[in-house]
């Protein structure tokens, strides 16, 4: 304990020195004491002394004070020797000393050294350990002074009373406030009645409870601006109270704007769904409405949000996908793209209605599709308006391939059995019949029937006029239906009552004056038949029924076909008249009623007028509603509102025509009880052309959207009244351009700078083959591809400005050439705005050109090898090479390719004559049998060389048929000419010659070598042999000339061939007598 107490180390510092002092002077004190006790025995011996007791009083008495006063000064210098002695005791209290200025200068990085474990170095190291502290601390603070300093956010702190004590420098940048405006201040100071209040309430609800808060309010900066911000508060505790309350201040300006702009975003989002009359949707994966527009809620009803789509729109609990039906919200999940179908869907009221339905997905930031978007347009009416096309369109179908069968045959039990499979086919019939009307007896005959059992047709075969079913509507001509003939009140007895019939029909078929049969159709289950379904049998009935009389007269309506041509030509142009009047017009008048309308209802007006100026002096009336004005004209010196907005251009309007001084106005208006007026001029180009006037019984001001929306209208009827006035002279110049065009042999057509047809004339509807209504809007590429030959196009050459031709082979012109020479259609400005074509058809003169090349090619050829014969064995002879018997032969050979060389010259003059047009038919009654008697003869020896079986057969009952008697004979020398030569010896060769019908038949047949499959189509081409022409010798020109035989005489011909087993050759002619010829 010693060691560790200074007081202790001093007092024994103390006691040590007083104790080395007070001995030596003890010590030396009781010598002196000593001595002199000694002296003062010898003294009292020696009787010098008497009185020893004062004398020893004295003596201590000065003893006393003597040993007082060494005492004094020993203990003093000992006490002066301990100090001297604990000198180390000064040097920590003076670290600590200049340690303490030095904290006091503000270096806290003083460290003073400990000298003593006492209680100065307990001092000392507790002093050090307290500027370690103090200085970590001053670190910590002045790192959050920093971190306040530096905040972007404003701070402040505010005591109880909720007076500030401190802000950042944020604070001031933000507001404008310097500190020391601020401090001392209370935070209401800067803030308005309403902000001070929302202040108040939230310090009041949560500042004593310790609680943080967050609030956005305004504070008023130093230049008197209300700036947004968020206010997050958190309360000062210590010990446990709150002593005060710290405010981070964050600008909210930014996030006030994008607040209020995303805010009207979404107002203006929902403006446009419910502006938007098509029901929309917003769906999630759920199937269930998060959002709908005003038009959904209106259809489906108001408490649709939250359910599932398919509850609402289908009244079903399940998805309709799930019902077989396209889902769109599951193909937008499932598939992420738009989905787009149309929906059977229920209304609110439960009425069935057809929507179509446009799905598109939502996706988030990610791009998943997390909501569906479903526009839902309601196609009712068009749907009903499809399915009565599909139905018209079936029952067109129907009745086409009605009138197609009756189109292809005049036999009327073809035509009837036909048109019963069809009618059976087409109605999901299980049968039928037809009952054909006998005249002389009046009875209806069973021509044919489907489905029915023998036995009844063979008691039905023959009814009665008025008898059963098809004999009473054949009476009355009327359709008669039954949906089950077994139970029909209306039918006692009938053949076909007890056959299992049910469904059942009976349809008169009907001439022009009377019925001439009926059909019958029945189904063994009921059927309802539909009044279209009866309109449909109708009309079957009555086509049949004209086929039918038109078979009967065919003859008689043949001699009026010239005259029914000439009738439905005249109708047609009368249609196509009409019709160009119709589509030409424009009805000015409509076009004002319906403006004067639109303005009148916009305005609420109570009568409007419109004015037209029709020269610089006045203006008349050409239209009214709501009253008649007293008069039709106005002089435009009279002032009055409409020749005031006629003169100066611009609208002029009256709040009460009773107070208004500056127009004159009559008695009658002000007598309707007429107050303002407003006159709106029609300007188109600065020109004046007439004036609206709305008048109200009410007095107002006219707001200037109305002025606005009135001058748009205005100025859009300006430019339809303007146009109606040009259209009408176009009109008449067009009119004459047109009729110039169509009597042009040429074909014309323009196109705009896009290349698009915009007219054609008429010998361009003919030379092309397709209608002016299917080549108007049409790219000008899709009727002229490529030119032939890579030229340029002279279209687009033309659409530069540059004049071109070229030649092209358009769509649909089966091959026609045709030239096109195009040029630029140019304004008065010099601009290209088009370019007109004209070209004409020169198919013509390119296959002549073609047949002139193929001709000179092929006849260069076939004749090289029978000159080169002749030359070549001519010059043998001529060079006395050749003598006696194989002179003869190559002779032979001479003349024989001479006469070949003489056929093929024959065979191309004939060609050639018929092909131009100048070979002429000499008609003469064709005794068959003659000529096939003369061919018999000539070919006797060519038939005798090869053993060859010729069989003839000529129809004896073909008299009176008119043709060309040597091109018929040479027609036939031709074909049996080919058929001794392509055929072995020993083959048979049948000619015959029958009379079939309308038509006169021509065939030989040979059991000769056949022809290949693939040379058939060649064989009529000229110079082709096929694959037989290197076995024997031949021009190829004989087929050829036949089919151009067959050709002038408007038959056809058909060969027909199989390899090795022989060849037949059929000439159909039809039957011409001498009345044809």
């Amino acid at each position: 304990m010693f060691k560790t107490k200074l007081i202790y180390r001093f007092l024994i510092n103390f006691l040590i020195f007083s104790i080395a002092l007070i001995l030596p002077l003890s010590f030396s004190l009781r010598k002196d004491l000593k001595g002199m006790f000694t002296n003062i025995e010898v003294l009292v011996e020696k009787g010098k002394l008497k009185d020893t007791r004062a004398i020893q009083d004295e003596f201590f008495k000065e003893i006393f004070t003597h040993l007082m006063s060494i005492s004094f000064y020993a203990f003093f210098l000992a006490f002066i020797l301990s100090i001297f002695s604990s000198r180390r005791f000064l040097k920590p209290i003076k670290a600590l000393y200049d340690g303490a200025e030095d904290v006091k200068g503000g270096n806290l990085d003083v460290k003073i050294p400990v000298y003593s474990a006492d209680e100065l170095g307990e001092v000392t190291t507790i002093f050090n350990e307290m500027l370690t502290n103090l200085r970590a601390k001053t670190e910590e603070l002045q790192n959050k002074d920093t971190y306040v300093k530096t905040m972007m956010d404003a701070l402040w702190v505010v005591d109880l009373n909720d007076i500030i004590v401190d802000i950042n420098p944020a604070f001031t940048k933000m507001f404008g406030y310097e500190r020391n405006q601020v401090i001392g201040s209370s935070i209401y100071d800067f803030l308005d009645t309403e902000n001070a209040m929302i202040m108040k309430k939230e310090l009041g609800l949560k500042r004593h409870k310790g609680e943080h808060s967050i609030y956005e309010i305004n504070i008023i900066a130093k230049n008197g601006s209300q700036i947004p911000v968020l206010i997050t508060g958190a309360p000062i505790i210590r010990d446990g109270e709150v002593v005060g309350k710290i405010g981070i201040i964050k600008d909210f300006r930014e996030q006030t704007k994008l607040v209020k702009e995303l805010k009207e975003s979404r107002d203006y989002l929902e403006t446009i769904m419910n502006s938007i009359e098509d029901s929309i949707l917003i769906i999630n994966n759920d199937y269930r409405i998060l959002k709908a527009n005003v038009a959904a809620l209106t259809r489906y009803g108001n408490n649709i949000t939250e359910k599932k789509c398919h509850e609402i729109t289908h009244n079903s609990s399940r998805p309709c996908w799930m019902e077989g039906e396209d889902c769109p919200i599951q193909g937008v999940f499932t598939n992420g793209g738009t989905w787009r179908t149309i929906h059977e869907h229920y209304d609110e009221g439960g009425s069935k209605c057809y929507v179509e339905v446009i799905a598109s997905p939502v996706r988030n930031s990610e791009g998943k599709v997390v909501e569906a978007l479903e526009i839902m347009r309601d196609v009712t009416e068009r749907v009903k308006h499809m399915d009565e096309i599909n139905r018209r369109n079936r029952e067109l179908v129907l009745l086409n391939s009605i009138a197609s069968i009756i189109n292809q045959s005049l036999k009327a039990e073809e035509i009837f059995s036909n048109v019963l499979d069809r009618l059976i086919g087409a109605l999901n019939m299980n049968g039928g019949c037809i009952f054909i009307l006998d005249e002389k007896t009046r009875t209806l005959v069973c021509s044919c029937h489907r489905g029915i059992a023998e036995q009844c047709t063979s008691t039905a075969v023959r009814i009665k006029l008025g008898d059963d079913i098809p004999g009473r509507v054949a009476v009355t001509g009327e359709v008669m239906t039954s949906s089950d003939l077994s139970s029909d009140s209306r039918i006692s007895i009938s053949a076909f009552k007890d056959t299992g019939i049910k469904g059942y029909c009976c349809i008169p078929v009907k001439g022009k004056d009377h019925v001439l049969g009926v059909y019958c159709l029945f189904k063994s289950k009921e059927h309802f038949f539909t009044m279209e379904e009866e309109r449909l049998l109708r009309a079957v009935g009555e086509m049949t029924g004209l086929a039918l009389e038109n078979i009967r007269f065919y003859e008689k309506m043949k001699e009026m076909f010239e005259t029914q041509k000439n009738r439905r030509f005249q109708e047609q142009r009368d249609v196509l008249e009409l019709s160009s009047k119709l589509t030409a017009a424009r009805d000015m008048d409509e076009v004002i009623h319906c403006t004067s309308s639109l303005i009148k209802e916009f305005l609420a007006s109570d009568a409007i007028f419109f004015w037209e100026k029709r020269d610089n002096n006045s203006l008349a009336l050409r239209y009214f509603d709501g009253m008649q004005p007293q008069t039709a004209t106005l002089k435009m010196d009279v002032p009055s509102t409409e020749t005031y907005a006629a003169a100066k251009g611009t609208h002029t309007s009256v709040y009460d025509i009773n107070t208004d001084e500056r127009f004159l106005f009559t008695e009658d208006l002000k007598s309707l009880g007429f107050r303002s007026v407003l006159s709106m001029p029609v300007v188109v180009g600065g020109n004046v052309l007439g004036v609206f006037t709305a008048m109200a019984r009410t007095s107002r001001e006219y707001r200037d959207d109305e002025i606005h929306f009135l001058r748009i209208t205005s100025s859009i009827f300006g430019v339809a009244l303007e146009r109606s006035q040009i259209y009408e002279k176009r009109r008449i110049d067009r009119g004459l351009a047109e009729a110039i065009l169509n009597t042009m042999s040429e074909g014309v057509c323009t196109v705009d700078t896009n290349g698009v047809i915009i007219s054609v004339n008429r010998s361009a509807e003919r030379i092309l083959g397709i209608p002016a209504a299917n080549l108007v809007g049409r790219d000008y590429t899709e009727i002229f591809s490529e030119p032939i030959e890579g030229n340029a196009c002279p279209i687009v050459k033309s659409l530069k400005g540059e004049k071109a031709s070229a030649e092209f082979i358009p769509e649909k012109g089966k091959g026609n050439v045709i030239q096109v020479s195009s040029l630029p259609l140019m304004d008065s400005a010099n601009r290209i705005y088009g370019a007109v074509q004209v070209f004409r058809d020169i198919t013509r003169e390119k296959e002549i050109d073609r047949m002139k090349t193929d001709i000179i090619r092929s006849v260069s050829h076939e004749f090289r090898t029978p000159l080169s014969a002749i030359v070549g064995l001519t010059e043998m002879l001529m060079d006395g090479e050749i003598a006696g018997a194989k002179a003869r032969e190559y002779l032979s050979t001479i003349y024989e390719e001479g006469m070949r060389l003489t056929e093929m010259v024959s065979d191309l003059l004939s060609i050639s004559k018929i092909e131009s047009g100048k070979e002429r038919i000499r008609f003469s009654n064709i005794d068959f049998s003659e000529i096939v008697e003369s061919l018999k003869r000539v070919l006797n020896t060519p038939v005798a060389n090869k053993n060859i079986s010729l069989l003839t057969e000529v129809d004896p009952d073909i008299k009176g048929f008119y043709g060309d008697r040597e091109k018929l004979r040479q027609l036939l020398l031709n074909l049996l000419d080919n058929a001794i030569k392509y055929s072995d010896p020993g083959c048979y060769i049948n000619l015959r010659v029958r009379y079939s019908g309308e038509y006169v038949i021509l065939e030989v047949s040979d059991t000769g070598w056949g022809i290949p499959e693939n040379d058939i189509a060649n064989l009529s081409k000229h110079f082709y042999r096929g694959a037989h022409g290197e076995r024997t010798k031949g021009t190829g020109l004989g087929l050829a000339l036949c089919k151009e035989i067959v050709r002038i005489h408007h038959g056809n011909i058909d060969i027909r061939s199989r390899l090795k087993k022989g060849t037949s050759v059929i000439v159909t002619l039809p039957y011409r007598r001498l009345k044809d010829a």
